[in-house]
């Protein structure tokens, strides 16, 4: 048990260890990054976003800013836009 117990441990802290630096800033995807890497930073932006209570399912870069979709209380899905780095939302 206590064995088992020091694996997830240790698994659990590897993995916030390997996320820190996604959640360190959130820039804009660039060409040069690898499909692994954009898709790394995606789903760490989808769940920082939905910590800050956005309900969002994916997201991409939209010419310099995040484009995440969105679905809202009534079911709807919209798409909002987010600041790279703050993640502050941005009216268009």
């Amino acid at each position: 048990m206590l064995k088992t117990t020091v694996l997830a441990l240790v698994a659990a802290t590897a993995f916030a260890g390997a996320a820190a630096p996604a959640f360190a800033d959130y820039t804009a995807f660039n060409d040069t990054d690898s499909i692994e890497m954009r898709d790394f930073q995606a789903d760490a932006i989808v769940a920082e976003l939905n910590q800050r209570g956005v309900n969002a399912s994916s997201v991409e870069d939209w010419s310099g800013l995040i484009r995440a979709y969105v679905t809202l209380e009534d079911g709807t899905q919209t798409m909002q836009f987010f600041v790279p780095g703050s993640l502050e939302q941005v009216s268009l």
